[in-house]
């Protein structure tokens, strides 16, 4: 669980923090492995070890489950926006493209593809979790804009912004479609594709 200021948690809090990490963990492999609508309760309690009680205490229902695995996945994003924050302009494409690059072949981020499959799928039939990915969404997309206008000093940032995401989501998807696709074949055309979107280039009119 990431904490979301610099005070020290106390070890009840670092227990609670773990307790809640386990479920949502659980919760995570049963939305991929079983879909959202077949991964009860039992199911995800059963996964984490625990009592269908005691994930009550935690969570009133599986989407606010959903919103606390949206939440963590958020808190990290702005975790590696911060990182990237600490690069220098000139190295930033580089740094953004081979993290990107490194992501095709690492199996981790497939199953997340699943997860957010999932939930998109979920959103469309429950408008609660709809405005829970949205929050999620242009979390993502305000850092991206901040960091390409005010660190690169890109024109046109909330495009390059949104064709960014569309690219990585497009990835996402492509890779669930085509489990046979050939992901190292993509890594130079990725990285390329990348470093282009954050170059200053013909994107900008005079």
């Amino acid at each position: 669980m990431v904490q979301k200021d610099c005070a020290p948690m106390t070890g009840a809090e670092k227990r609670r923090a773990a307790r809640i990490d386990q479920v949502l963990d659980a919760a995570a492999d049963c939305f991929v492995e079983y879909g959202f609508h077949n991964a009860g309760m039992a199911k995800i309690a059963k996964r984490a070890g625990m009592s269908v009680g005691h994930i009550y205490h935690y969570f009133e229902n599986k989407e606010a489950i959903i919103a606390a695995i949206v939440d963590r996945e958020s808190a990290l994003s702005s975790q590696r926006f911060l990182e990237l924050e600490a690069i220098a302009p000139s190295e930033l494409a580089e740094a953004m493209a081979d993290r990107a690059a490194r992501s095709i072949s690492d199996n981790s981020d497939i199953i997340q593809s699943v997860l957010n499959m999932e939930m998109l799928a979920e959103g469309q039939r429950n408008p609660e979790i709809a405005k829970i990915i949205q929050r999620h969404d242009e979390h993502v997309r305000k850092q991206l804009i901040r960091l390409f206008g005010e660190k690169l000093g890109l024109c046109d940032a909330e495009a390059r912004a949104d064709m960014l995401m569309v690219v990585v989501s497009g990835l996402a998807s492509r890779v669930l479609r085509h489990p046979g696709l050939d992901r190292a074949k993509l890594v130079p055309v990725l990285r390329q594709t990348l470093i282009d979107l954050m170059s200053p280039g013909p994107i900008c009119k005079p």
